[in-house]
């Protein structure tokens, strides 16, 4: 193959890959973060999303080792599930202070399987849904954790480590 060959398909990879994060990003992330119709909650209050009764259990740093500069931040939800659950569209953590968005980090971290549900159940049983995000060091807090459902509805927790 000639350069001019390899070049075209070089940059063609290249377009291919923009093209799938710019959706990413147009889809998934920028809905959550413009949105003004999102649900703020309090830390002690349960709330309707995705079909289900969502109650904040836990919020902790460095529960999860992570890599040299940067920390864990684990949210716990508690969801009632039944067979009216149904899945949610994203779980993103932002910085409230800069706007910086995170997802979740599953499979980056060695988690246990047994600590919660990574994504939320649909038509299940009560279970426990654990989002474990890496964060740089420089990211402290406090985080705004939204949970967005299939309709796009979005409930907002407040964090505070």
């Amino acid at each position: 193959m000639r350069w001019s060959g390899r070049r075209a398909s070089l940059l063609a990879l290249l377009v291919a890959v923009v093209a799938v994060v710019s959706v990413h990003v147009w889809f998934d992330v920028v809905p959550t973060i413009e949105s003004d119709d999102a649900i703020v909650v309090t830390a002690d209050e349960a709330v309707d999303v995705a079909g289900q009764r969502f109650a904040l259990r836990s919020m902790r740093a460095d529960e999860f080792e992570a890599p040299d500069g940067a920390h864990s931040v684990s949210i716990r939800l508690h969801s009632t599930g039944g067979a009216e659950a149904t899945g949610c569209r994203s779980l993103l953590l932002t910085a409230q202070d800069d706007g910086r968005v995170w997802t979740p980090a599953t499979s980056e971290l060695d988690i246990p399987s047994d600590a919660g549900e990574s994504r939320c159940q649909a038509e299940s049983p009560p279970y426990d849904l654990l989002a474990v995000f890496v964060v740089p060091d420089d990211a402290s807090g406090p985080f705004w954790f939204d949970v967005t459902d299939e309709d796009g509805r979005v409930v907002r927790f407040p964090v505070e480590l």
